[in-house]
């Protein structure tokens, strides 16, 4: 199944060698977020852009990462569209193989936006102020709890009637767990509704975990609460991915 899973892992990969928009887009896009939201409204809000760079570029990594994850479902859904599913039918592979190569191509995808995040970091002044392996260990986690929130994704491309239906029902739901975060802002001085959500928001706690890891001042719980929901969405979302994509190659 391994061998299977990274065969279709290639076979994904392999058309953005001949799509360089998406290519390009996928380059681009933590450049503007990093400018807008880190450089430009971080320093504006503060008046402080260097203290602003350092709390905020871990939390737009982790918003880079989440809504990266929309890509699974939607390539799923689009790969149903196109009939490929039909082909999966008729070959020696296992059920699961399809859906864990495709998630493992997002995140070969993912890390490359994360690197780009964190050079364009450190043009607009991000500095790591741990040690390197906590960084890359910070790194780790939003790809250990993006991997498993791709999961998620996976399960509405393949029960979603169309792309943009899976697509808008993704963004519904992950613009409240990003934004509604302490990703940006701290929970301080939040109304007390807001507070408790940003409390009990696990994109709060992946911000935590990633800021402690790559800035300083980390807080273990963080880190624990972040496994436990990755732990979570694996047990809850790869059974139903699964009966899902069994349903459609029947």
């Amino acid at each position: 199944m391994i061998s299977q899973s990274l065969t279709l892992t290639w076979r994904s990969l392999i058309p953005l060698r001949n799509s360089p928009g998406q290519l390009a887009g996928m380059l681009l896009q933590p450049v503007f977020m990093i400018v807008i939201f880190v450089y430009l409204f971080g320093g504006a809000a503060s008046g402080d852009r260097g203290g602003a760079v350092q709390y905020m570029l871990p939390g737009v990594l982790v918003q880079v990462a989440l809504m990266a994850t929309i890509g699974t479902g939607m390539n799923l859904a689009t790969d149903i569209g196109n009939g490929v599913f039909d082909r999966f039918r008729t070959m020696p592979i296992a059920r699961l193989a399809p859906l864990a190569g495709r998630i493992m191509a997002d995140l070969c995808t993912m890390l490359v936006t994360l690197t780009m995040s964190m050079l364009v970091g450190y043009v607009v002044g991000f500095r790591v102020a741990t040690s390197p392996l906590e960084a890359l260990a910070g790194l780790a986690l939003v790809l250990l709890f993006t991997s498993a929130l791709s999961w998620g994704s996976a399960l509405m491309g393949l029960v979603a009637k169309s792309v943009t239906a899976m697509q808008g029902l993704s963004t519904a739901v992950l613009l409240p767990l990003t934004f509604g975060s302490s990703a940006f802002i701290p929970a301080t001085g939040m109304p007390g509704w807001l507070t408790w959500w940003m409390g009990v928001n696990p994109v709060s706690h992946l911000a935590g975990a990633m800021r402690g890891l790559m800035v300083g001042g980390l807080r273990a719980a963080d880190v624990w609460i972040t496994l436990g929901w990755a732990a979570g969405l694996l047990i809850v979302f790869v059974p139903l991915a699964l009966r899902a994509y069994n349903r459609r190659v029947r």
